[in-house]
């Protein structure tokens, strides 16, 4: 295995499309994907109310991963976020983070004009700000063998 420097784990990150967000509620684990986008130093995401939601209030601690696996040749990559997380309320974040929700996501979800408009976003009312200030990134090797790269099963 190889780690990658801030720089590569912040491209590999922005251009990710799921990630998986670990929370802690009620003293487990609580691991699920979620959507987001990457906003200079700062992961903003939407929530709906409930377990996630309700975790992140409890204990704004949470770790954020993004991988790719290659089933043709075996490499991976997995990225690590750790933060604190907050909740953002202002109009200004709000709606920062849905113009660019809408732009990357575009090619799945359509435009907002189609489709019903923007109505599934209304589900998705709490905008949630990551701090990007602890990332670390790990590939499985670059230049070794098939049969001798690092992280093979």
């Amino acid at each position: 295995m190889e780690p990658i420097d801030r720089i590569e784990a912040l491209e590999f990150l922005t251009g990710s499309m799921v990630a998986h967000i670990g929370v802690v509620t009620n003293g487990e684990p609580y691991v699920t994907p979620m959507s987001f986008v990457v906003d200079a130093n700062r992961l903003l995401f939407r929530t709906k109310p409930g377990k996630r939601f309700e975790a992140l209030a409890a204990n704004p601690l949470v770790c954020i991963e993004v991988s790719n696996f290659d089933d043709k040749t075996g490499d991976w990559t997995s990225v690590i976020v750790r933060g604190r997380a907050k909740e953002r309320t202002d109009d200004e974040t709000t709606t920062r983070t849905i113009e660019l929700l809408l732009e990357k996501y575009q090619s799945v979800v359509g435009t907002p004009l189609g489709h019903g408009g923007l109505q599934p976003m209304a589900s998705f009312p709490h905008v949630v700000e990551v701090p990007i200030d602890e990332i670390s990134g790990m590939t499985s090797g670059r230049g070794f063998s098939y049969r001798t790269r690092p992280g093979r099963l």
